[in-house]
């Protein structure tokens, strides 16, 4: 299957102030994001392709995604499971070893809005090691921004999100394109509560194989 986007790629302007409804996922989407580190000079490493694509979907709204490394014919597939406002619920981190998130970790809130705003504390647990970590969320949709990658130019909602753990903070900010059906950018970066270190993360859609009509 073709999953590429011409980079010249065109989206349809998101109205302004109008709440946008959760997003149109089928069987068959199919999103590939590049990841990549970044030191403090800015300085990129070459990044990791990340193929992911929707398989079933669930009761009750959910949706399984697989997700693997998307420049190896050989890459295991792992199993995520998002709710009906794709929020994450369990993602595995190797094939039957799941790390999951009660209630749902809010990232988004549809339909949704610049100026809108959520809090809420979710357990994290892997059950297979009977680990278990409180994480506070809280997120903001700041505003509409027109937002370039690999896959295209798109019109956005941008995201502001800080996690707080028991070991490190999260500080991040990601693009929702309604188009995509995804964040298609976002930075992270994750400051150590220990020793203060920092670490810098960037992901950007570079292919996916179906637009939505907003």
């Amino acid at each position: 299957m073709d999953t590429t986007t011409p980079a010249a790629v065109s989206t349809s302007s998101t109205q302004p102030h109008i709440r946008l409804p959760r997003p149109d996922i089928r069987v068959g989407d199919e999103w590939l994001f590049l990841t990549r580190t970044l030191d403090d000079s800015d300085h990129r490493d070459a990044g990791l392709l990340v193929r992911s694509r929707v398989v079933a979907l669930l009761d009750g709204g959910h949706i399984q995604i697989e997700v693997n490394n998307g420049d190896k014919q050989d890459a295991t597939w792992l199993k995520n499971i998002y709710s009906d406002q794709f929020d994450l619920l369990s993602r595995e981190m190797v094939p039957g070893d799941a790390v999951t998130y009660s209630p749902a970790f809010p990232q988004f809130r549809f339909p949704m809005a610049p100026g809108e705003n959520w809090s809420e504390t979710i357990i994290q647990s892997q059950p297979e090691w009977e680990l278990h970590a409180s994480i506070e969320v809280d997120v903001t949709v700041e505003a509409e921004e027109s937002v370039q990658v690999p896959a295209g130019t798109f019109n956005t909602l941008r995201l502001r999100g800080r996690y707080a753990t028991p070991n490190a903070t999260v500080l991040t900010h990601f693009w929702y394109a309604p188009v995509a059906g995804r964040a298609v950018k976002g930075i992270e970066e994750t400051v150590a509560k220990v020793n203060a270190s920092r670490v810098r993360v960037e992901y950007e859609l570079h292919q996916l194989n179906r637009l939505r009509k907003v």
